[in-house]
């Protein structure tokens, strides 16, 4: 029987090339603002595309359908991470990116958020000459680099001293990939809430109801509840 959110190849074509159109037309309604409107109000629209075209690109590369698990589908053995240590790691998730799911235990999609998303952001702030971090000119661009606080706090602190003397060339396209990047960020929090879900113990369950009695209460019985924690990774 076919995976329920498993793409069919037009699907995964049409969703491509939907992605892909959605890229560029981000990218260039956001230079079209920017050379039209000198407070560049586009920005929000332009951001918000490439975001859900980054999305549908990624879709179709892996060929599934994001989404909640279907009703057929068991979802993943585990044991929840208790409140308090989800707290921990989805701070430090805003904090510094991939760091929450360090904390989970997850090395290597923590190693494939950092790598991506930090490496985003500083190709907007070299984009820009580091000319893209003041605030009481660009404020509107704080309210998506907050979702990145450590990053942008440490390249605030860096550039701060830095002045418009002349014409960036590349000052909006430095925006765009410095925004685009902690805007990513926040789906990086929201991606350890849900890895949290099913961390398969790597780290203790605490407070009321976590331990290894939780798997009990949640219907882990029988001789194989042991046999499926263990299998996950």
């Amino acid at each position: 029987m076919d995976h329920p959110h498993r793409m069919s190849a037009r699907e995964r074509l049409v969703r491509l090339a939907v992605g892909v159109g959605l890229l560029l037309g981000g990218y260039f309604g956001f230079q079209f603002s920017a050379a039209r409107d000198p407070e560049n109000r586009f920005a929000g629209a332009a951001i918000l595309a490439v975001l859900v075209g980054i999305s549908w690109v990624g879709q179709a590369l892996r060929g599934r359908h994001d989404g909640p698990i279907a009703r057929d589908e068991a979802p993943p053995a585990g044991v929840p991470v208790g409140p308090d240590r989800l707290l921990v790691a989805m701070v430090g998730a805003w904090v510094l990116p991939g760091l929450g799911h360090w904390l989970l235990g997850r090395r290597a999609k923590a190693l494939l958020f950092f790598v991506t998303i930090t490496a985003t952001f500083v190709a907007g702030i070299l984009l820009a000459e580091g000319r893209n971090l003041d605030y009481s000119r660009d404020r509107v661009y704080f309210y998506a680099y907050a979702f990145n606080l450590g990053e942008t706090a440490l390249a605030w602190l860096l550039t701060m001293g830095l002045e418009r003397t002349r014409e960036i060339p590349l000052l909006q396209v430095g925006f765009l990939y410095t925004a685009v990047a902690s805007l990513l960020n926040l789906v990086a929090i929201m991606d350890c809430l849900h890895t949290s879900r099913y961390a398969g113990g790597t780290l203790p369950a605490t407070g009321t109801g976590g331990g290894a009695g939780e798997g009990e209460a949640g219907g882990e019985r029988g001789p194989d509840a042991g046999a499926r924690r263990e299998a996950v990774p």
